[in-house]
C-alpha cells in the first residue's frame, strides 16, 4: 500500500532568520512557453525548483521543444518545426497550460489543447481567452474535450476585457506580438508577472507599450528572436514567509523580492502591527506583542492578491478582535477554512465573506491541502498551534513552494516530512 507523504509540524515556535525567495511561479510558467513563438536557444534564470515547472516542461516536450533545468537555470531549445497539440494527460496537471493557445495560433495558425486541470479551485473560464482570439481572427471547435483553434492569420484589433484577467491578458499578448497590425488590450491585467512577461517579449523584439497599466498596446512584428531572461522574485512566496514570521511572533528578513510587487499587502501587514524595514530587494519584519484584526478585500493588482488571501486568513486566527475577509476573485478560495476550524479557529462564512474572530489558542490537528495556497495557509496555522499537526495533500504545496520544509526549518520551526 502506497503511503501518502505528509508534513509534520510541532507548533508554538517563534521563527527568526533570513529566507531567500525563489523566482515567481506565475511569471516563469508563462515565460517558459515564449519559445513557441520563435525558434532558437533561450536561457531563463532564477527558475524555482517546483513541480509546476516540471509540468510545463512536459508541455514543451510534447510540442517538440527541448528544455533542461540546472541550478535554477532553464535552457530551452525551440526547433524550426513544432507540434500544435497538447494532450489531456499533460495539460490536466496545470491550468496554466492553456496559455500555449495564443502563441501556437500566432506561429503555427493552429492549436489543439485539451481542457487543463490543476488545483481544485472550481471552474476558471477560458471564455475570455477564446473571445479575444476569435476577435483577432481565430476559429474554435470543441471535440471530445479538445479545443481546436485555427486561423488564416491573426489581425490586430481592440479588445476590451470584461475583467482584468491575468491569463486572458497574457494569451492575448502572446497572440498579438506576431499579428498583422496593432492590438490594444483595454482593462488589461497590471500584475508584476505580466510586466515581467512583457520585458522578456521586448527582448525578443516585440513592440509593446503600456505594460503595468490597464491599456497595453501591441504592434505586431513579422518575427521574434530567442533571448535570455531573469525571473522576478515570487511576491506570493514572499508574502507567505512574511506571514509565517508574523503569525509566530517572530522576526526575519525575506530577500529576493521587490516591495513594489506587494504594495497593499505591506500596508495590511503594518495594520496588523508588524514593523517593516524595506530595502531594494528585501523586507524585514518584526512582530508586535499581539496581532491586530483587520479587513481585507482581494482585487486584481495593485490590490490584495487572491493567492495571499488564505495566507492572511491563517495569520489572523489568533489576532485581537474580529477580521473580515472579502474574496472578490475566486469564489472557492475559502477551502482552507474548514481545515483550520478543526484546529480551533473561529470563522464564519457567507457568500464571499469570512469573519475571523481571534482565539487565544489553536490545537494541532490532521489537516488536508486541496490547493497550493490552502496548503501554505495550513502550514502557517500549524506553526502557531499547540502540539502536532499533520498536513496531507502536500503535492499541491510543492507545486508552488521550493524547499518550504527546509527553509522553515532553517528559521526555527519544528517541521519535517513524514
Amino acid at each position: 500500500m502506497l503511503v501518502e507523504k505528509s508534513i509534520q509540524i510541532i507548533g508554538s515556535k517563534k521563527l527568526n532568520g533570513t529566507i531567500q525567495v525563489s523566482g515567481a511561479k506565475n511569471a516563469v510558467l508563462k515565460q517558459m512557453i515564449l519559445p513557441i513563438l520563435s525558434e532558437g536557444k533561450y536561457k531563463i534564470e532564477n527558475v524555482p525548483d517546483i513541480a509546476d515547472v516540471y509540468y510545463m516542461q512536459e508541455v514543451l516536450d510534447v510540442l517538440g521543444i527541448a528544455s533542461k533545468l540546472t541550478d535554477k537555470s532553464l535552457v530551452i531549445d525551440s526547433p524550426s518545426n513544432i507540434s500544435v497539440e497538447a494532450p489531456y494527460e499533460v495539460v490536466q496537471k496545470m491550468r496554466a497550460s492553456i496559455i500555449v493557445l495564443g502563441p501556437l495560433l500566432a506561429r503555427k495558425g493552429e492549436a489543439k489543447i485539451a481542457f487543463p486541470g490543476g488545483d481544485q479551485l472550481g471552474p476558471r473560464p477560458v471564455k475570455m481567452h477564446i473571445e479575444a482570439l476569435e476577435k483577432m481572427g481565430a476559429n474554435f471547435d470543441l471535440d471530445h474535450g479538445v479545443l481546436i483553434g485555427k486561423t488564416d492569420g491573426l489581425k490586430g484589433v481592440e479588445i476590451n476585457l470584461p475583467y482584468a484577467s491575468v491569463g486572458a491578458t497574457e494569451n492575448t499578448l502572446l497572440a498579438a506580438v506576431l499579428a498583422d497590425g496593432t492590438t490594444t488590450i483595454e482593462n488589461a491585467a497590471r500584475e508584476p508577472e505580466v510586466v515581467d512577461l512583457v520585458k522578456m517579449l521586448k527582448n525578443m523584439g516585440a513592440q509593446i507599450e503600456g505594460e503595468g497599466t490597464s491599456e497595453i498596446i501591441v504592434h505586431g512584428v513579422d518575427k521574434l528572436k530567442s533571448t535570455n531572461h531573469k525571473v522576478i522574485g515570487d511576491r506570493v512566496v514572499a508574502g507567505t514567509y512574511l506571514a509565517a514570521f508574523l503569525a509566530t511572533g517572530g522576526a526575519g528578513v525575506v530577500k529576493g523580492v521587490d516591495h513594489n510587487c506587494l504594495p497593499m499587502e505591506i500596508k495590511k501587514f503594518q495594520e496588523m502591527g508588524a514593523v517593516l524595514n524595506i530595502s531594494d530587494d528585501s523586507i524585514e519584519i518584526e512582530s508586535p506583542q499581539e496581532i491586530s484584526s483587520i479587513e481585507i478585500s482581494t482585487l486584481p493588482f495593485p490590490g490584495i492578491a487572491t493567492d495571499l488571501q488564505p495566507i492572511f486568513g491563517a495569520c489572523l486566527l489568533k489576532s485581537n478582535g474580529t477580521s473580515i475577509i472579502t474574496e472578490n476573485v475566486y469564489d472557492q478560495r475559502f477551502q482552507w477554512i474548514p481545515e483550520v476550524q478543526r484546529m480551533g479557529a473561529d470563522i464564519q462564512t457567507g457568500w464571499q465573506h469570512a469573519m475571523i474572530k481571534g482565539v487565544k489558542e489553536l490545537s494541532g490537528a490532521p489537516v488536508h491541502s486541496t490547493d497550493i495556497r490552502t496548503g501554505a495557509s495550513l502550514i502557517i496555522a500549524s506553526l502557531q498551534a499547540e502540539g502536532e499537526s499533520l498536513i496531507t495533500g502536500i503535492d499541491h504545496i510543492e507545486r508552488g513552494y521550493e524547499n518550504i520544509v527546509d527553509l522553515l526549518s532553517s528559521v526555527g520551526s519544528e517541521i519535517q516530512y513524514n
